[in-house]
């Protein structure tokens, strides 16, 4: 169990660590430098744990392995687009939690209790929010959780309005890369890539990274325009698979194919420095990944994002240094700026990135600080108020309580079949995903009769849009169980919701309006049907 005692100089960092996503794996690298000599030792957790198959990736612990370690003194949340509350689809993190939900929840909502639990200090090292927070439980946990922080930093304005609450705008810290690994310290490296795959190193490349949400549905047409733009460049092409976990790799495989010059694939990057050794090094990089920008910012290289303007993590990182004009909508749109934008970068532009870096610097400064200080009365106070209200039973949201068992690993399944159809109920106000049919696969051949968890499981067919196999189900489950009235309720709003009002209104009269046992919602259905 984790020490109550905080050790000193030491440190925890929350971000998804344990993915092949090159921007996010980059935050321990920058991070222990920042710290600097200020930092004894870094251990950073993740959703699932472990490294992906790269060389030079921080390890990363499993989140629930947390409270298993020497408490740190101090917590940091993120970088990354990691604070909402929302699912995930990334396959990498299927049934961590046990729902999708809780997965980026727990890397900020969850890691404020930890940090909470382990009285250490707590920051946020510029992380950034896609969208608003959604969900109640998550707004609620917010509001409980902000105040247990010693300095909260987001990476651009959007993310502040989003938040909905104060916080220091400071860039994405990777910015700060160039000062992690110096560019002649990887020019070597950079070489190393192509003669290890049996090419020459050319005088000139550019970075180029692909990914199949911004190419329009055409593979062609865009490597038509990096084409165009290499030779312009009188440079070869170097395909980046910059975050295989989004299927980078695949597509850089399949971009080959329609180049029309040499080019060097690089879709199994040997680690970080290889794919920052080959920014650094670039004429330009062009590509949709927003680290992938950032790397070639932070070495001084020209670049152009496509991507969408919606994305507000481009813009905030690009109005802010006067740069809006990098981010483009489409490829083509990119190759009508290339000319003006793929020259070297003006010195307006270097002096304000140097500006941007050295916000960078002053918000190290704090973490600094903070790393040899114990919490305020203030900030343990608001500690203390977020761990009674995770812990109380019940909690004001039943997913606050669920999302405490899931982080610290205590998140076993109710050996009593009620226990486990309550849990499951409230799991069922977050996705109908697949992590969830399998607790509930999981519970019903433990107990294969209980009647709620067969009408949980006919709920979640339902959710999932697998409209005729719940009604089948509790069709079945209504010739089975004749006495019961509760298929029929399940299945009155089963059916009124999907506009078989008429079918639903002859279920309810023939099975429900004269029954009477406690709990019949009749108010609900007659509501749903229509009647008075």
């Amino acid at each position: 169990m984790m020490s109550a005692q905080a050790a000193p100089r030491d440190a925890a960092l929350f971000g998804t660590f344990d993915v092949a996503n090159y921007g996010d794996l980059l935050f321990p690298h920058v991070l222990a430098h920042l710290l600097g000599d200020g930092l004894a030792t870094l251990r950073c957790y993740s959703p699932r744990g472990g490294a992906p198959a790269w060389a030079d990736c921080w390890p990363a612990r499993p989140l629930a392995a947390f409270t298993e370690d020497a408490a740190p003194r101090l917590c940091l949340i993120g970088g990354g687009n990691i604070i909402h509350a929302s699912p995930t689809p990334l396959p990498d993190y299927a049934g961590v939690f046990g729902r999708s939900d809780f997965t980026y929840a727990s890397l900020w909502l969850g890691a404020s209790i930890l940090a909470a639990q382990a009285g250490a200090r707590l920051a946020w090292n510029a992380p950034g929010l896609p969208f608003p927070v959604e969900g109640a439980w998550a707004r609620g946990l917010r509001d409980l959780v902000l105040p247990t922080a010693d300095h909260v930093a987001l990476r651009d304005e959007a993310s502040r309005v989003y938040l909905g609450a104060p916080a220091e705008i400071v860039p994405d810290t990777a910015l700060k890369l160039s000062s992690v690994w110096p560019a002649e310290s990887l020019l070597a490296t950079a070489r190393d890539a192509f003669t290890s795959r049996g090419m020459a190193v050319p005088a000139r490349w550019i970075a180029v990274h692909l990914n199949d949400r911004y190419i329009g549905g055409d593979l062609r047409a865009a490597c038509a325009v990096v084409d165009r733009i290499a030779a312009r460049l009188q440079a070869v092409p170097v395909l980046l698979a910059i975050g295989p976990c989004h299927g980078d790799d695949a597509l850089a495989r399949q971009a080959m194919a329609h180049l029309e010059g040499p080019a060097l694939l690089v879709d199994q990057p040997e680690g970080l420095r290889q794919i920052a050794a080959l920014i650094a090094h670039a004429e330009a990089y062009l590509g949709s990944s927003m680290h992938g920008l950032i790397t070639a910012l932070s070495y001084g290289r020209p670049g152009i994002a496509i991507a969408r303007t919606r994305m507000v993590k481009f813009l905030g990182l690009l109005e802010p240094i006067g740069e809006s004009a990098r981010l483009q909508e489409s490829w083509a749109d990119a190759e009508a700026v290339a000319a003006a934008l793929l020259q070297p970068l003006p010195q307006a532009t270097h002096a304000r990135l140097q500006a941007a870096m050295a916000r960078i610097d002053a918000h190290a400064a704090v973490l600094r600080g903070l790393l040899a200080s114990a919490p305020s009365p203030a900030v343990a106070a608001a500690q203390a108020r977020l761990l009674q209200a995770v812990s109380a039973e019940p909690p004001a949201h039943a997913e606050w309580g669920l999302l405490l068992r899931a982080i610290t690993g205590t998140s076993a399944a109710p050996d009593d079949p009620d226990a486990q159809c309550e849990a499951l109920a409230a799991a069922m106000r977050g996705p109908a995903d697949e992590a969830l049919r399998q607790r509930i696969a999981t519970a019903r051949a433990a107990w294969p009769h209980h009647m709620r968890l067969m009408l949980l499981e006919a709920e979640w067919m339902e959710r999932a849009g697998k409209v005729q196999e719940a009604e089948t189900r509790l069709t079945t489950l209504l010739q089975q169980h004749p006495d019961n009235p509760w298929p029929a309720v399940r299945l009155v709003r089963l059916l009124a919701r999907h506009g078989r009002v008429e079918a639903a209104r002859s279920l309810y009269e023939k099975r429900l309006r004269d029954a009477a046992p406690a709990g019949i919602p009749h108010r609900e259905l007659t509501r749903l049907l229509g009647a008075p």
